[in-house]
């Protein structure tokens, strides 16, 4: 728009110019964002394809023992089991040992927290 003044007859146009603008900043919105929509969109699991996900592929029996006992992250529909993949795997992922590195690391930042620094 690098008119100064609009007419009646430049209106189309600047119409145009606008649209584009506004199309143009919908795009780099859209860049920015890290997930859409679409891809926020969970997966679910049945009972089978659980067992094929996980990593250990488990039994079925094995599986409604977790669900009986809470173990695992479940959704029940009338007598239908299913998952959510997200909650599958932040379950997977607090399961997780630490290392030797992380345990040392994890020492030393807290023997330096613990230093006086009056001495």
């Amino acid at each position: 728009m690098s008119q100064s003044t609009f007419t009646f007859d430049s209106l189309p146009e600047l119409i145009g110019e606008i649209f584009q603008m506004l199309h143009s900043m919908d795009q780099k919105i859209d860049s920015l964002q890290p997930q859409s929509q679409k891809a926020k969109e969970e997966r679910w699991f049945n009972l089978k394809e659980l067992c094929a996900y996980l990593p250990t592929h488990p039994s079925v029996q094995t599986v409604y023992g977790w669900t009986s006992s809470n173990l695992i992250p479940f959704h029940k529909q009338g007598k239908r089991i299913t998952f959510l993949k997200s909650e599958i795997d932040e379950w997977l992922n607090a399961d997780r040992r630490k290392s030797v590195e992380d345990l040392a690391k994890e020492a030393q930042a807290f023997i330096d927290s613990k230093k006086n620094p009056r001495f």
